[in-house]
């Protein structure tokens, strides 16, 4: 994998991004310290395998749809919330981290569970209907902001090929049940 990690810019002009998405034909970039994006900018970047861009704190439609195109991981981890659409848009790609939301919606649960693997970490809390759809995630599902889960929860999250919870610091045994199914 040819990857650049270029953190430290904060603005990059579209013909730069551009040459980086194209001339380099690099495999992963990392562009944390960038705070806004251009529509360009973003679908130049979605030609790029693995995308990390967790210094944005918001993105537009547009910017997901273009985005949603990247098949390796998507970092978006500065995002504190996304609307419903830009969820169905991201719900396209393979690896997702959003660890900047703190809550999200049932339809954007729904889309989201698209995505083989996801990093929802800043939950602090959620529904049981959120879980029965996050559930259906086919790879790994992170939810480790998660300090406590319903009996309902950990039967739903049973249904998980792989599951971390890492903030757990106690479970019922029926819980504990449940959660042996994963």
């Amino acid at each position: 994998m040819t990857a650049i990690t270029l953190n430290g810019l904060t603005s990059l002009t579209d013909e730069q991004v551009a040459r980086l998405s194209k001339d380099f034909r690099l495999d992963g970039v990392e562009l944390d310290g960038l705070t806004s994006l251009t529509d360009a900018q973003a679908e130049s970047l979605s030609k790029i395998e693995s995308l990390s861009l967790n210094g944005l704190t918001s993105i537009t439609d547009k910017q997901a749809e273009s985005l949603a195109r990247v098949k390796g991981y998507l970092e978006l981890n500065g995002l504190t919330s996304i609307n419903d659409e830009q969820a169905e848009s991201l719900s396209n790609n393979q690896y997702v981290q959003l660890t900047g939301l703190t809550s999200i919606t049932d339809a954007q649960a729904e889309s989201l569970s698209k995505v083989k693997i996801l990093n929802l970490n800043s939950l602090t809390s959620i529904t049981d209907e959120q879980v029965e759809r996050l559930a259906k995630v086919e790879g790994y599902l992170e939810l480790n902001g998660l300090t406590t889960i319903t009996d309902e929860q950990a039967t739903s999250l049973s249904k998980v090929e792989s599951l971390s919870l890492n903030s757990l610091t106690t479970i019922t045994a029926a819980q504990a049940a449940s959660l042996s199914k994963v």
